[in-house]
Formats: C-alpha cells, structure tokens, sequence
C-alpha cells in the first residue's frame, strides 16, 4: 500500500496529467487509488491550490480519507528525530514551512507511512549536502523516510509498481 505525497497530487492534476489531455489517466487512476492507496486528510487540506482534488476524490475514491490526527504520537516522533539530528537547524522545525506545523504534511506523511508499513510515494529528491556542519532548514521527505526506514519511491517507480499504463 502507498500514501502519495501532496506533490503527487499536484503533479497529476496540475503538471503532468491534466484531465482535458490525458482522460485515459482519470479513468484508470481510481481504481489504483481505491485498491492501493491510503489517502490522509492532510495532503488533500496541502492542496489548497485547486478544489479540483477535493472534488475529484470525492466523486472517485471510495475508501475512507484517514484522519492525520490519529497518529499525533507517530508524527511527534518524527519531529524528535528532526531535532535531535545535527544535520538539522532549528528552522527545520520552527521556519516557515517548519515541519513542527500541523499544516505541514511531510512529517504527517511519514508518520503514517511508518505506523501502517505503507510505501511514501514523493516528487522530492534527497539533499544530498545534508551535513552537520550546515545543517538544513529545509528536510525532505526521502532522507527522513531513509532514516526512520520507510520505503520511499519516486512517481514513476509508483506507476511502475501499480502496472499503470496509458
């Protein structure tokens, strides 16, 4: 089972997959959201650009969207870890887009990932300066996951691993 990061989303709706271009894509993709995909409130909240999502799932997605809430303690462990690692600064949690808020999805992603074994699924890459010497204020999603071993995969591994084709 995946949960997609809210990039995920972003890059079908809005970058790579617009439904008046690729409808054969709409078609095929609820089936794999409804058989293969855990859905948090959260990522649909992160993608506040578009109601296109919100609409869309809800007309497409027959499983229930999970309560990111309701895994407060897992997600707390993930921030530990962000501030107890010296490759971090104090504006990984506490910045503008710090991952100590709850709006931010990341560290919620990987908390329900790791709490439910489920695969995260990221258009993020791993910084690959991430040192203690200049510790980041900007975690991404594959070196926390890499970390707290979470199997993290890019989009294409995505659809390779759930046979879509169009």
């Amino acid at each position: 089972m995946y949960l997609l990061d809210a990039n995920i989303y972003l890059n079908f709706y809005d970058r790579y997959y617009k439904v008046q271009f690729f409808p054969s894509f709409w078609n095929k993709l609820p089936s794999i959201l409804n058989s293969k995909v855990i859905i948090p409130d959260v990522v649909i909240s992160e993608n506040y650009q578009s109601s296109f999502l919100s609409e869309w799932l809800k007309q497409n997605y027959l499983k229930e969207i999970i309560n990111h809430k309701d895994y407060v303690a897992d997600w707390g462990s993930v921030l530990n870890y962000i501030s107890e690692s010296d490759v971090y600064s104090d504006g990984a949690l506490m910045g503008d887009k710090g991952w100590a808020h709850e709006r931010i999805a990341d560290p919620w992603i990987i908390a329900i990932a790791k709490a439910e074994n489920l695969t995260v699924v990221t258009s993020e890459t791993s910084n690959v300066s991430l040192n203690s010497k200049n510790p980041s204020k900007n975690p991404k999603i594959p070196d926390v996951c890499k970390e707290l071993e979470v199997r993290c995969i890019d989009m294409n591994t995505f659809f390779e691993e759930v046979n879509l084709m169009i």
